[in-house]
């Protein structure tokens, strides 16, 4: 029985939704004009004549509605006004179901009836009528006779005119709430639930004010496929004769209405573009403020003393939130007044401005700084389909190449044609087939290229040709300097690729461009120059007769400078180098001077280290000596010639300490001398 009341109500509801969609579409603007984007959106233009006082109905997808808000234009070109522009709002379900007490729950009958406590009903049950207004809704739970099943019933609470009765939910076949407002606010929630899973169009209504008849123009931009570009270019039979190019765009109309002889223009730009949801009614939450008011009179004991005093003191606190209440009121209060002024005047600016703006564009007559095809005849798509329309087709310039890249696999170069764009169009990104006169030769795809500019592509290997790639690379000391003590070497590296090239085609020549890849800071040294260099790549065209071969050969050099300490160079090695012409005679005499100086100063350290080791050889056969006296008898012999041995040690300790110093003083000094002759070292 629950199910009756929710039934008719979603009933009601659907019926709604479903007389909305069914409604006949006014064409009085019907689409003129298209402009599609490759950036996923279309400008759409509708025209027509209007005649007095009106209002014109467009019909949009749902999910277009914000793109419509966002972009709408409307113009009456003949004296007329444009005024409001109507549309459902879309608020939030969880705000109209928080109106009535309700949430997105499923609820039972007896739960739906229960959250209008206190609402005047009419019931049919099947032991009679009821009215009355609803008191609540109770649980009552039974249980089975052997105590182990539990059963909960609700028991909807009605007080009739007779008094209270209370009707089990499975017993109440039909319930009506007898407050028209409240059921058409029920009936309301109940179609916007419904509208929510099944409505898919949407209603825009343009008011429009004026008197005869007048030419209207509405304009907008919503989301739309990017159209896509494909191209096939046929091979001539003959050497020299031109090639000829087709271009196709396909366009896709995935709208519900058909286009029919409308302008279509297709635009290669990308605008910045982004969505906002403008339908959806937004809420600001805002602070809540307490109630200023004035505090009640307290009755007061007066005391002796400092008592009194205590009391005033404690008094002053109240009245010190009262006046914080009243300074945040009057804060608050401030605060909104300002706000409204800045929002005025900011709306009011930004309106000039925009004024401003339309005007400039319209008095110089820009198309922007985009590229554009404009279809010279109309064009005629039905809904949901989609056409492919001819927009570039004629001679093109190019020839054939083979060509070897430097990611090509195996030892076969590509198939391909040098392309230059000679259609005075701009040819955007896309597929394109390749046909050998009526033969289909393979497929390849072009990139953007603009008016003049020259591609090339491949479609196809080339199995009549092969190219060996050899590939060394070496590194060579040029120069040796000695600046401030430190050794710079120049060297050069060079890299040298071989191609070898071989055409077993016995009846056709080849064109072979070979790619060769600009090395990042190195530079071509070879005899064979390029007949274009791209931001990666060289490219060498060599030209070949049939069963012929070739070599080409490009060498790259790079040139860069080390810099090594004296140390970490040998006598050696910089001979070498001088018999390689990279140093000179005055390096090497001054790489000996350093190694002369460097000798002495180890010399000396050598000299200190043994002094040092002596001196601690010594010291601990002298702490031996001490500890075999201790355990002789001064009278004993042994113990004078222990004596002797050790007087002969302190001798030597001392002998050993003046000589170390004596070293340490020499070694200050050729370390000074070997400093200086380093730091002033400069020789090229």
């Amino acid at each position: 029985m629950r199910a009756m009341l929710i039934s008719m109500m979603l009933t009601s509801g659907l019926a709604c939704s479903i007389a909305t969609a069914n409604a006949e579409p006014n064409e009085s603007l019907p689409i003129s004009a298209i402009t599609l984007y490759r950036s996923g959106v279309g400008s759409f233009e509708r025209r027509g004549t209007v005649t007095g006082n009106t209002s014109v109905d467009l019909r949009f997808k749902a999910e277009q509605i914000n793109d419509i808000l966002k972009s709408l234009v409307v113009l009456d070109f003949d004296g007329g006004r444009v005024g409001a522009v109507s549309y459902s709002a879309d608020e939030p379900i969880s705000r109209k179901l928080e109106s009535l007490g309700l949430n997105r729950s499923n609820l039972t009958l007896g739960q739906l009836l229960g959250k209008f406590q206190g609402a005047e009903i009419s019931i049919e049950t099947t032991n009679g009528p009821i009215t009355g207004r609803i008191l609540g809704v109770e649980i009552h739970t039974t249980r089975s006779e052997d105590n182990t099943v539990t059963q909960q019933e609700r028991w909807l609470s009605v007080m009739t005119a007779d008094g209270f009765v209370t009707v089990r939910e499975p017993d109440i076949r039909s319930a009506r709430l007898l407050d028209p407002e409240l059921q058409h606010d029920l009936t309301d929630l109940l179609i916007a639930l419904s509208n929510q899973r099944t409505e898919q169009s949407r209603i825009v209504g343009i008011d429009l004010h004026g008197s005869g008849e007048r030419r209207i123009m509405a304009a907008y931009v919503q989301e739309t496929p990017i159209w896509k570009t494909t191209y096939r270019l046929v091979l001539p039979e003959k050497e020299g004769d031109d090639l000829h190019i087709e271009g196709w765009a396909i366009v896709e109309n995935t709208t519900d209405q058909d286009w029919e002889d409308v302008s279509l223009s297709l635009v290669a730009g990308q605008p910045v573009g982004f969505r906002m949801d403008l339908a959806k009614p937004l809420y600001l939450t805002r602070p809540e403020l307490p109630v200023p008011v004035e505090l009640a009179a307290a009755p007061k004991a007066y005391e002796r003393g400092t008592m009194g005093l205590m009391m005033a003191t404690a008094d002053a606190a109240p009245m010190e939130q009262e006046e914080r209440l009243r300074y945040r009121a009057d804060k608050a209060a401030r605060s909104e007044a300002a706000l409204g002024n800045i929002v005025f005047e900011a709306g009011t600016s930004m309106s000039e401005i925009m004024a401003s703006s339309t005007q400039a564009m319209a008095s110089s007559g820009d198309e922007g700084e985009v590229f554009f095809y404009k279809l010279d005849n109309p064009v005629s798509i039905q809904r949901q389909q989609s056409a492919m329309i001819p927009i570039i087709t004629g001679p093109i310039e190019g020839r054939r190449v083979s060509i070897f890249s430097p990611d090509t696999s195996g030892t076969h170069p590509y198939r391909g044609i040098e392309l230059t764009n000679s259609t005075g169009l701009k040819l955007m990104p896309g597929p394109l087939s390749v046909y050998d006169s009526s033969v289909f030769a393979g497929d390849s795809q072009i990139g953007y290229i603009g008016d003049g500019e020259h591609r090339m592509l491949a479609y196809a290997v080339d199995l009549d040709l092969d190219i060996i790639r050899n590939t060394i690379q070496e590194s060579n000391v040029r120069r040796v300097r000695i600046i401030d003590g430190v050794i710079q070497q120049t060297m050069s590296m060079e890299q040298h690729a071989e191609f070898t090239l071989d055409n077993h085609d016995t009846k056709r020549d080849r064109t072979v461009v070979v790619e060769v890849p600009r090395l990042d800071g190195w530079e071509l040294i070879s005899k064979t120059k390029p007949y274009e260099t791209t931001a990666n790549l060289y490219r060498f065209e060599i030209a070949m007769g049939s069963n012929a071969t070739k070599k080409l050969e490009v060498t790259q050099q790079r040139t860069q400078s080390t810099s090594l300490a004296l140390t970490s160079m040998n006598l050696e090695t910089l001979i070498s180098y001088q018999r390689q012409g990279a140093a000179s005679q005055e390096i090497v005499d001054a790489f000996r001077g350093y190694r002369t100086r460097r000798a002495a100063v180890e010399e000396v350290k050598h000299k200190i280290a043994d002094n040092e080791a002596e001196t601690e050889r010594i010291t601990k056969d002298s702490m031996r000596i001490r500890d075999l006296m201790r355990a002789v008898s001064r009278q004993d012999a042994l113990y004078s010639r222990y004596l002797k041995q050790l007087e002969a040690h302190e001798d030597r300790i001392d002998a050993l300490r003046r000589e170390r110093e004596s070293l340490k003083v020499e070694l200050n000094q050729k370390q000074r001398d070997l400093d200086l002759y380093v730091r002033t070292l400069r020789v090229e």
